[in-house]
């Protein structure tokens, strides 16, 4: 495994344990969990706010957001692995370790004020922003998912790509039909005017936006577009409203019960685990994804080694950076401006464990921001917003009316988004899309 992803990965393992933590310090029931495990010998006594509740939990994700800044400061230029300051990200683990902890323990002698500003401005702002950045991986990602089946359908003539494109076609609008039925059936009760208009609005947008996907117009300025995209983007979109509408808090005396899974107490279980579990993730990952795509969230490449080479095709599949070096060392080569000892040397170092001799992977300090709001958003999460109370035991992820309306809105705007790279080029021809 190259040197670049095992960095990747303990750098998701720190989010993962941070998060872990963060999410024990929700309720009481961590330090409960202590003293039954100690059989009372360890007793801790501290107040809501600093040992757990939202505010503590704030404290733990400030000291991991604050430690990523530190961090992406000083990367700041390291442009290959043979720079100075490279050990700063790929090596010092146990002196970087050390740092998570004393930033840590610096967040809980921080008093509650400046954590109640940062929880409602600072936070709530990051996570916002990498919502977005998520929204854009997404689309990004539905296009590349279709490219790259299209492509080898076309380079190998065999019927299993075109199968897999169009089978997974028509399995993400069998799922957007069953959760859109699932939905009317079980959150749109008689009274439940709002779930209505929830699974209505999402219905009615989904169905638009495939229609504009396959619009002769659409097709014809944006030869990607398909309903391939438009269907991963549709069913994501259903998903996130299934799960705000699974997600609503009970109400006292509801009458209809407008989610009948709130009252269930093995629900009430199993989404606290699950959700938990799935969530913190899901947060891994997409962070890991949105940090090494630089080039896709800030259209530049400038922390490559070598530039893209200019192709009159618009439709060619860009080299990566080890194929763009290899390409420009065989020219040299051939026109005697290298020897040919020059490729022998490079394919020596290829064959190494780090990939990033030659020019990073990415953007080390824009791969440490987008962690720090990553740090945001789980925090935002953890505390369903900053909407928990300090008598529920366990903390059921995205259980809360705010929480309800962010995932809503995320699936609007997931929907605008796509709908945004359908028309765009319609609207604005003379601009060169991506």
């Amino acid at each position: 495994m190259s040197g670049s992803i095992n960095t990747r990965i303990s750098y998701a393992s720190m989010f993962l344990l941070n998060s872990s933590i963060a999410y024990a310090m929700t309720t009481s029931w961590g330090i409960d969990l202590v003293k039954r495990i100690s059989w009372g010998f360890i007793t801790l006594k501290c107040p809501e706010g600093v040992c757990y509740g939202t505010l503590a939990v704030h404290r733990m994700c400030f000291s991991l957001s604050l430690w990523h800044i530190i961090l992406g400061v000083l990367t700041l230029g390291v442009d290959d692995s043979r720079h100075t300051r490279a050990v700063v990200q790929n090596g010092l683990w146990i002196f970087k370790f050390v740092g998570w902890i004393a930033l840590a323990v610096l967040a809980f002698v921080i008093p509650n004020g400046f954590f109640e500003f940062y929880s409602k401005y600072v936070a709530m702002g990051g996570a916002g922003v990498f919502l977005l950045v998520q929204l854009v991986l997404l689309v990004d990602f539905a296009y590349n998912l279709a490219e790259a089946c299209i492509g080898r359908w076309e380079d190998t003539e065999r019927p299993l790509w075109r199968n897999i494109l169009v089978g997974g076609t028509c399995a993400m609008y069998l799922v957007f039909a069953i959760m859109t039925v699932a939905d009317f059936v079980y959150f749109a009760r008689d009274g439940c005017g709002r779930n209505q208009f929830f699974i209505t609005a999402n219905m009615l947008a989904c169905i638009l936006v495939s229609a504009i996907a396959v619009h002769p117009r659409v097709q014809e300025a944006n030869l990607k577009s398909g309903l391939a995209q438009a269907g991963m983007v549709t069913a994501y979109a259903t998903y996130l409203v299934t799960s705000a509408l699974a997600g609503s808090p009970e109400s006292s005396d509801s009458v209809p019960e407008c989610n009948p899974l709130a009252r269930a107490a093995s629900a009430r279980a199993t989404m606290a685990v699950v959700g938990a579990f799935f969530t913190i993730g899901a947060i891994c990952y997409s962070t890991t994804n949105a940090a090494v795509k630089s080039n896709t969230l800030i259209m530049s490449s400038g922390n490559s080694a070598y530039s893209a080479l200019a192709t009159d095709d618009p439709n060619e599949v860009p080299l990566t950076n080890s194929q763009m070096r290899q390409s420009a060392l065989r020219e040299a080569v051939a026109n005697g401006s290298l020897p040919e000892s020059a490729l022998t040397d490079y394919d020596s170092d290829s064959s190494s464990q780090d990939d990033e001799k030659h020019g990073v992977q990415y953007n080390y300090t824009f791969f440490h921001v987008i962690f720090s709001m990553a740090s945001m958003y789980a925090a935002m999460l953890l505390t369903n917003w900053n909407s928990i109370s300090s008598t529920d035991h366990i903390i059921i992820i995205g259980r809360s009316t705010t929480a309800v309306w962010v995932k809503v809105v995320t699936s609007w705007l997931c929907i605008a988004l796509y709908m945004w790279t359908l028309v765009g080029p319609v609207v604005l021809p003379d601009r060169e899309w991506a």
